[in-house]
Order: C-alpha cells, then sequence, then structure tokens
C-alpha cells in the first residue's frame, strides 16, 4: 500500500510532513482510506479551559482540565500547567473584557515569559480576542502559566488552552 497526501501531491509522490498523510486506494488516490494521524504529534495532550473570571494586575488566569490523554500533559493545581520533557505546540484563545490600555496577554514557563507568546490590544471596554500558538520545549518537568500582563484588572469571558506534545 502506497502512502499518499492528496492535500499536497497525490499519490505515489511520497508523504511531505508534516501535512496529514492518507492511504492510498488501488487507483492510487485517496478513496476515503485510513487516516494516519499527523506524525509530529505524539498523541499526548491536555485542553484546559476557563469561564467568567476576574483576573487581578499581573495575575494568573486560572485555567482548569477539561480533558487530557496520556501523561505527558497533566494538572496539579488550577492555572498552572504541569508537563514533561519534550516539545510541546501550544495554542490558546482569551476573550478579554478591560479599559485598561493596552491589554495584554503572555504565557510563562517555569517563571519566564515565553518570547512571542505576549499578545497587546488597545482597551477600552470592548471585548478583545486573542489567540495564538507557540512551541514549548521543556528539558524537565515544567510548569506552563498563562498571565494578565495589564496593569489592571481583566474579566476573562472565555479562553481554551491546548497542550500537545510534539515527536521529538
Amino acid at each position: 500500500m502506497a502512502i499518499c497526501n492528496d492535500n499536497f501531491n497525490g499519490c505515489f509522490g511520497g508523504p511531505y510532513y508534516p501535512r496529514p498523510i492518507f492511504n492510498c486506494g488501488t487507483t492510487g488516490s485517496n478513496v476515503g482510506g485510513n487516516n494516519i494521524v499527523n506524525p509530529t504529534r505524539s498523541g499526548e495532550w491536555g485542553f484546559f479551559a476557563v469561564q467568567n473570571e476576574q483576573v487581578s494586575s499581573l495575575g494568573q488566569i486560572p485555567f482548569n482540565l477539561i480533558s487530557k490523554e496520556g501523561s505527558a500533559v497533566s494538572q496539579s493545581q488550577s492555572g498552572e500547567i504541569n508537563i514533561t520533557s519534550g516539545n510541546y505546540l501550544v495554542n490558546y484563545s482569551v476573550n478579554v473584557n478591560s479599559n485598561a490600555n493596552p491589554v495584554e496577554i503572555a504565557l510563562e514557563l517555569n517563571g519566564e515569559i515565553l518570547p512571542y507568546s505576549s499578545i497587546s490590544q488597545s482597551g477600552n471596554g470592548d471585548l478583545k480576542t486573542f489567540s495564538s500558538s507557540v512551541i514549548v520545549s521543556a528539558s524537565s518537568n515544567s510548569i506552563i502559566k498563562m498571565l494578565n500582563q495589564t496593569n489592571d484588572d481583566v474579566v476573562i469571558l472565555n479562553a481554551t488552552l491546548t497542550v500537545t506534545k510534539l515527536l521529538n
């Protein structure tokens, strides 16, 4: 059975990672064969969420574990996401209401703000939506937090965060 990627190159040309790949049918194109999960992801992940929380200036957003698979991602305390050593894809989306200017959200790994994880927008009392993705590399057991970097309290109306372990 050949490996193909009908989203990119069709069959018989070899796989192009990290795009999803499919098993080819007898005609050389995907005919609804078995999906093969993206080969860059380990299958270990955690999904975290929070709704309607006031978070103080420079405070930690109190995410709680909703669902997970595997042991690489866990939670022992609200707002703190525990990860084992390895590389992770972290996706987050936060709806914030604040009169502060600017409103800023950032991810922290072991007490250090992650480069490129900080997002800010002008605040004027309107609902702001922040979303981003970062790759995190942890050399040992680590803790990820999301922080309100705004110089004022904010109201988190809805926030989600997904942490997926990547294959090394």
